[in-house]
């Protein structure tokens, strides 16, 4: 599969019948308008319209805005519900694609509760995308999130880029923190199944 990051929570898988995109950012953040075909458009936070701006994606793609068990396309979906103190209602995604588990916690703000760690031990997770730039988790919470889960690879997101409006935190103290090059940046990873990392956890820096 191809994994791009678009910048803040948006991510594109592309495998090879099927596009899938999360959490389309909207206009109105200063970032170059994101637009994208898809088949998919899943939204871990359909209340916030800067994380669920879906006109951004063309087609006719499925929509998936609510928590469950979701198989589309020969991809496997497990979304947990969450609530945040404002009653909106969230979801952290699963994704079981090409054999790889995926990891989307969205705009998750706090430690994982004990039912969400217990239904994330059902997966080993392999890909988690990490949020780090504040706004929800800092560098340290999203440190300990990451020894929490033990993914095999954790590509940082939302965090500061040129243009932004969000006031956000650069990448830099996160790749300092994983011993990795705030440089050494790639503007997609292509990831399979019998090539994952065994031993050392991978960073993976990807540039919108």
């Amino acid at each position: 599969m191809h994994i791009f990051w678009h910048g803040q929570y948006t991510i594109k898988i592309q495998t090879d019948n099927t596009v899938l995109v999360i959490d389309p950012y909207s206009p109105d953040l200063g970032l170059p308008s994101f637009r994208s075909k898809g088949d998919i458009v899943a939204l871990t936070n359909p209340e916030d319209p800067s994380m669920s701006h879906v006109s951004a994606v063309q087609g006719d793609p499925f929509i998936i805005d609510s928590p469950g068990e979701y198989s589309i396309r020969g991809l496997l979906l497990h979304a947990q519900s969450w609530h945040d103190d404002s009653g909106n209602e969230h979801s952290i995604q699963v994704w079981n694609i090409e054999g790889l588990s995926i990891l989307h916690i969205g705009a998750l703000n706090r430690d994982l509760s004990d039912k969400e760690l217990q239904e994330l031990e059902k997966n080993n997770i392999d890909i988690l995308f990490l949020p780090v730039g504040g706004n929800g988790l800092d560098v340290q919470k999203a440190l300990h999130l990451l020894t929490t889960i033990e993914p095999r690879i954790v590509i940082p997101i939302h965090f500061a880029l040129p243009g932004l409006k969000e006031k956000l935190s650069g990448v830099e103290q996160f790749t300092k923190e994983m011993g990795v090059d705030a440089s050494n940046v790639q503007n997609k990873v292509i990831i399979k199944a019998n090539k994952l990392p065994q031993e050392e956890l991978t960073t993976i820096l990807l540039k919108p």
